[in-house]
């Protein structure tokens, strides 16, 4: 790799880790993302450069690079360093298993299968429909850690289901003199979509808002990122559902 190489590849990386950074048609992003995907030693590079700070590269995209970092690298993104309302102390760790399980619904809801992974269409979502899908399955989730199957499931598999649980226990809405009260289900759905859309993987779409609240739509960025989430026997629970739900609507 020659220095003009190397820096180049850098300056994509770099680019890539602000996801507010656009590559609109005259910039430099948008020249490095092009190279990128045209030439194949050059993304070599961009891997390369990557790796070394404990990157992954996932997807070039109409919206950017997309990276993430690894479990042991110094940009790894959790639910506690991604900028989500956690509360300290013995209310952070239900925080953290309910936006787990908000954010595993969202990707089942929106992208129930293979063939909806694959589409370049960005899925609507509205925060009542959202929140009544997870209820629907919250019950079969968290009998997955009690029934013949716990003993095969991970870690994040039993904190899911411990998060539904406690999603059962919450009230639909509680009405704040500010907007929403915290422990109510619709307050761990907006609060996501609203980071999602800060993260740059989602926009809010004011014009669409009813009862229910604004309208989100995902993007390529979000579709991107969803491979923490797919392995879980969430997921699998909401994806079925989901597809029921397909089936089930009327046309």
């Amino acid at each position: 790799m020659i220095r003009a190489d190397a820096a180049d590849a850098a300056r994509l990386v770099r680019y890539g880790l602000v996801p507010t950074n656009r590559p609109t048609p005259t910039s430099e992003y948008r020249s490095l993302l092009d190279r990128f995907r045209t030439d194949t030693e050059f993304a070599e590079d961009v891997r390369a450069v990557a790796e070394g700070f404990g990157l992954y590269v996932r997807a070039a995209t109409t919206l950017g690079l997309v990276v993430v970092g690894d479990l042991d690298g110094p940009f790894k993104v959790t639910l506690d360093n991604c900028g989500l309302p956690l509360r300290s102390g013995s209310n952070r760790l239900p925080d953290r298993r309910c936006f787990g399980l908000v954010l595993t619904a969202l990707s089942a809801f929106a992208y129930p299968n293979g063939e909806a992974l694959a589409e370049t269409s960005n899925p609507t979502v509205r925060p009542a429909d959202l929140e009544r899908f997870i209820t629907r399955q919250a019950a079969a989730i968290a009998g997955a850690v009690t029934d013949d199957r716990a003993d095969e499931l991970d870690s994040l598999d039993v904190q899911l289901g411990e998060a539904a649980l406690r999603w059962l226990d919450l009230p639909e809405v509680l009405p704040g003199d500010r907007g929403l009260r915290r422990d109510c289900r619709r307050a761990y759905v907006v609060s996501l979509l609203n980071f999602l859309v800060d993260a740059g993987r989602a926009r809010r779409e004011a014009a669409l808002a009813d009862d229910g609240g604004d309208a989100y739509t995902l993007n390529d960025r979000f579709r991107a990122g969803l491979l923490e989430v797919v392995e879980t026997v969430a997921f699998e629970i909401y994806a079925a559902g989901r597809s029921r739900d397909a089936v089930e609507e009327p046309v």
